[in-house]
């Protein structure tokens, strides 16, 4: 990346990459010890730059393997539902970028890093303290190095020239060499892992090595056993992934098929590899949403009193009829606090499957419980809610869970999401992402919202119950809804609002969930 390390230049994440790609592979392939064949891996950011360079088509270029990484930035890195990743967005430039930049900024000048330098690690150790500022253009930068953390946070969801431009949707057609993808489930960019492989697996020929998915219980740039409050077991670690080498032979494997034009080394292993959390085993698919899956619909009931874990709220297949709504006060200045999840953020937030028993307990979080299960129910596949809900305020969020209940009480968190009320119609379905401009919510007025959850890959064992939570925040993961009107990045105005979440016979608010046998 240009203006990193001993590269010349500035460095504006992500924007050079394309064609700084394609030069980088074509160099490469110039080098005397080489073939003339080039191969990329990489993770997070370097599984972003392949993808850019790979766009850009280098003649040289043969095999990929990005990891963990993303094509879309509305849909987990910047923005997500239409709320900003401000725990990400933060902690990524605060920890990541601002350090070298500043001792690049400043190089030769040891009394200017010697001021500068400590007052940077002051931010990074209470980034905690650093989140709650409001307006968010009012964070600290005392060293003037964290630029794109501003631009980020303040290019609108409308700049359709900029997003043209950065975004991979609706150029896959034009990669031209086999991908590998690999994903965990409690990854910040899991979504955009699953897209990918499938925009890839639609645009591959017949009889050309086609795309390949790997997908653990891991979260970002860590591939342990050991994945927030669970352990899965050595198997689903990648040193020991399925028994059958660790991740560096399945990239090895990948590229003597790719590169050396040795197909049968992946002979043993399916195009698509998933790990399934409860029952702690890989399967093996043909493609991904596993064939054969199907969609079952869980609804919400309750007698208006689902407020808390310890509320009447249920959740059944059976549809709602004639039910009173559930209601509770959404406060910007008390926000519903991030407990793990598919988060990349500071130290002091543990990501992957974390008990939400503290949040059930307040007022703030609508709690809908199944029965216990009589059997095993493998949930494998896109996770989606539909929410029938008002507001009494001109904007908000909405927030959607889904948890496994455990007999000893223990609520794990499996996979979440969120849509901005006033973004709704940049969000109108799982999956789709449109850049327009914002819809101001009406006051009082029903809306149905789509929540996309992304994706699960468990099985919920017999005697688990499954749950959904709905609430109006999830903070620092995400911006907080002023519940003003007004954008947070230059205001800090807050109002407190009444939500009300409807689940009767015309409004059905529900969770569609992917189902597959055992």
């Amino acid at each position: 990346a240009r203006g990193c390390y001993a590269s010349a230049g500035a460095f504006v994440p992500f924007e050079a990459e394309f064609e700084d790609g394609f030069d980088t592979v074509e160099w490469a392939a110039r080098l005397p010890w080489c073939n003339g064949q080039v191969g990329m891996w990489g993770a997070s950011y370097f599984g972003m730059t392949q993808w850019q360079a790979a766009v850009m088509q280098p003649p040289a270029l043969r095999s990929i393997v990005p990891s963990i990484t993303w094509g879309n930035y509305l849909n987990g890195i910047q923005w997500r539902g239409g709320a900003r990743e401000l725990g990400l967005t933060v902690s990524w430039t605060q920890t990541a970028v601002a350090p070298a930049q500043l001792l690049r900024q400043y190089a030769g000048d040891h009394a200017r890093i010697g001021r500068e330098l400590p007052q940077l690690v002051g931010i990074i150790d209470r980034l905690p303290e650093v989140y709650e500022t409001l307006p968010l253009d009012a964070l600290p930068d005392p060293s003037g190095v964290a630029h794109y953390m501003f631009a980020s946070m303040g290019r609108s969801l409308t700049d359709e020239a900029y997003w043209a431009r950065m975004n991979l949707d609706g150029r896959y057609d034009q990669i031209q060499t086999p991908t590998l993808h690999i994903g965990g489930w409690y990854d910040c960019f899991l979504g955009e892992t699953l897209r990918q492989y499938q925009a890839m697996r639609a645009v591959a020929e017949p009889g050309a090595i086609g795309p390949r998915l790997v997908i653990g219980p891991w979260t970002h740039g860590r591939f342990d056993a050991q994945v927030g409050d669970l352990n899965f077991g050595l198997a689903s670690s990648g040193i020991m992934l399925n028994y059958r080498g660790d991740l560096t032979e399945w990239h090895l494997r990948w590229y003597d098929a790719t590169l050396r034009g040795k197909p049968e080394a992946l002979a043993g292993q399916s195009p698509v590899e998933v790990f399934v959390q409860g029952e702690n085993r890989w399967r093996g698919y043909g493609a991904w949403p596993p064939p054969g899956a199907h969609d079952e619909v869980w609804y919400c009931h309750s007698s208006g009193e689902a407020a808390t874990r310890a509320g009447d709220g249920r959740l059944s297949r059976e549809q709602p009829g004639d039910e009173p709504h559930d209601a509770y006060l959404a406060d910007p200045r008390d926000p519903v606090p991030t407990r793990g999840g598919n988060i990349l953020m500071s130290a002091q937030y543990r990501s992957g499957p974390l008990d939400q028993g503290p949040n059930e307990d307040r007022p703030d979080v609508l709690c809908y419980t199944s029965d216990a299960l009589s059997a095993a129910y493998t949930v494998l596949g896109p996770v989606s809610v539909t929410l029938f809900a008002a507001s009494s305020a001109p904007d908000t969020d909405w927030v959607a869970r889904l948890v496994d209940v455990y007999p000893d009480g223990r609520a794990m968190l499996v996979a979440d999401g969120i849509v901005r009320g006033s973004r709704r119609e940049s969000y109108p379905a799982p999956g789709v992402i449109r850049p327009v401009p914002p819809c101001p919510v009406e006051p009082g007025r029903v809306y149905e919202y789509a929540i996309d959850l992304w994706a699960a890959g468990l099985t919920f064992l017999a005697g688990h119950r499954l749950r959904v939570e709905i609430a109006s925040s999830c903070f620092p993961r995400w911006d907080r809804n002023l519940q003003t009107g007004q954008d947070g990045m230059t205001s800090a105005e807050t109002a407190v609002a009444r939500q009300q979440v409807f689940h009767d016979a015309a409004r059905p608010s529900r969770i569609t969930l992917s189902v597959v046998a055992d």
